[in-house]
């Protein structure tokens, strides 16, 4: 409705103002041209404002047929779209790809093949889609980065929100460890602290019943010693008593008194195995290590007191032949014991002269 009306006013308004054309059109063609032909000619030709001003000419005659009145509403149309055209060029060249493209669209100029300029108007309207399109995809790219961005950044945002949550959660967190680690190092040095104090005490405790120990084992072994001393004394006498006999009894066998020699061997011989006997008891099992070797000097005396004993009784029996080789052996070999039993004795004394009670 609005194209027919469109395309009425611009044939009255051609129309009009193409009065003087038309006749001057047909003065030309000096009446060789009828205004039908001058009016094809021109629609031909692409001039649709010439062949509008013959049509309105031949309206005047009433020479309009409604062939010729098609024609003439073609030509019209195609007048428009020649505007259209020049337009979208314009605008095209302006860089308004989308009013170049807004005229085009659904015009003759690119859909009628008639048109003078048709495939002028077809690569106009086409460049001017492809840079709408061009255009609209940069948008839409635009516009996609920019939501991606957004998104980006709300990502970002969130990751952020949560680390620090999460960071704020760490620092809390250690926070409370390092409190509690506080509390339990404050707890262990109190603990140590009396712990320390305990331990002193228990030191101070140990040191007085080190030094009581100490005390009461001097004292044990000053008992110890006193007692192996008086015993060590003991059977030195004993054997010294035994020593003194067998002197007595080579004075008895020397005057060749045989009876009380043999008495004073006996006893001798006595006092001096008992003195073994003690002796031996004392070496193993209350002698300090110290005094062990005086101890055996003791043993060792008593070994040859015994042998004199011996000897001496040997001669006792062979008083009656003083020049026998059996009486002077049995003195010379007591005699020789007897000395060496003296000398094993006289270690012993001295160890106790030197360790008075």
């Amino acid at each position: 409705m609005n194209n027919e009306l469109v395309l009425k006013i611009c044939i009255g308004v051609v129309a009009t103002a193409t009065l003087g054309v038309g006749g001057y059109y047909l003065m030309k063609a000096d009446g060789v041209r009828t205004l039908t032909q001058a009016f094809e000619s021109s629609l031909e030709a692409g001039d649709y404002l010439a062949a509008l001003g013959a049509a309105g000419n031949l309206r005047t005659e009433g020479k309009i047929t409604p062939e010729l009145e098609e024609q003439i509403a073609e030509t019209a149309r195609l007048l428009v779209a020649e505007d259209a055209y020049k337009k979208a060029k314009s605008a095209l060249d302006e860089g308004r790809y989308a009013d170049a493209s807004a005229l085009l669209r659904g015009s003759p100029a690119i859909s009628n093949i008639a048109f003078k300029y048709f495939d002028e108007a077809t690569r106009v309207y086409e460049e001017a889609e492809a840079l709408v399109a061009g255009e609209v995809h940069k948008t839409n790219v635009t516009i996609s980065n920019l939501e991606n961005k957004a998104k980006s950044e709300v990502a970002k945002n969130v990751t952020l929100q949560k680390k620090s949550t999460v960071l704020e959660g760490t620092v809390k967190t250690q926070q409370q460890a390092i409190a509690a680690q506080d509390a339990l190092v404050t707890a262990t040095q109190k603990k140590l602290e009396q712990s320390q104090k305990d331990s002193d005490a228990r030191q101070a405790a140990l040191v007085i019943e080190q030094a009581r120990a100490k005390d009461l084992m001097e004292a044990v072994a000053k008992e110890s010693k006193q007692k192996f001393f008086t015993e060590l004394r003991t059977y030195r006498d004993m054997a010294e008593k035994g020593r003194q006999q067998l002197v007595s009894a080579l004075t008895e066998i020397n005057a060749k008194r045989d009876v009380t020699a043999l008495v004073y061997v006996n006893q001798s011989k006595d006092f001096f195995e008992d003195v073994k006997i003690k002796a031996s008891d004392l070496r193993s099992s209350r002698t300090p290590d110290s005094y062990t070797g005086h101890v055996d000097d003791l043993l060792r005396s008593t070994e040859q007191f015994l042998e004199a004993s011996k000897q001496f009784r040997n001669a006792v029996f062979s008083l009656e032949d003083t020049g026998s080789s059996l009486f002077t052996t049995a003195i010379s070999n007591g005699t020789s014991a007897l000395n060496s039993a003296v000398s094993y004795l006289s270690n012993v004394s001295n160890l106790i002269v030197s360790n008075p009670l």
